[in-house]
């Protein structure tokens, strides 16, 4: 496997992590609450990032953008009805 192979696998690892680690977030304060509070959603993906990126660096914006991303879009989704209704 080349270099590049390995580094696109990395990427995509990271971007699907992203995605499931606040899917489930979501979903697990979904079930236990009733409803997502979309600024706590938000500001734990947030707060969550600002701590990987001190810890281990640069190395992995992809996953820390794929956090705050998904945040926000989930909770556009699980608060839809609230906000355009």
């Amino acid at each position: 496997m080349s270099e590049y192979n390995k580094e696109e696998l990395f990427l995509i690892i990271q971007v699907l992590a992203g995605i499931t680690l606040t899917a489930g977030y979501a979903l697990s304060i979904e079930n236990y609450y009733g409803a997502v509070p979309a600024f706590a959603l938000i500001g734990s993906a947030v707060g969550l990032s600002i701590i990987i990126g001190c810890w281990l660096g640069a190395e992995h914006v992809a996953f820390m953008l794929t956090i705050i991303v998904t945040a926000v879009v989930f909770s556009i989704y699980f608060n839809f009805g609230t906000l355009f209704g």
